[in-house]
């Protein structure tokens, strides 16, 4: 069950959080590469893939939209 965050770790989650404009067909991060941040998609679109390490038979796409977000595993 999730409970009502407290105003003031919004707050300084908010106060963290960087604006990053990228541009069309801009690659984020390559698969494989470490994760050390979560991306949270304010405009535009974000096409994810995935062959779970070149993996014969194995592709996966996921398109993410304006409040999605990814990086979650962190």
């Amino acid at each position: 069950m999730f409970e009502k965050m407290d105003d003031r770790l919004l707050d300084a989650l908010c106060d963290r959080l960087k604006p990053v404009l990228y541009t069309e067909n801009s690659c984020i991060y390559r698969e494989g590469d470490p994760v050390d941040e979560m991306l949270f998609l304010m405009r535009g679109s974000l096409l994810t893939t995935t062959t779970n390490g070149g993996r014969t038979g194995f592709f996966n796409s996921v398109y993410l939209k304006a409040g999605d977000f990814c990086g979650e595993e962190l």
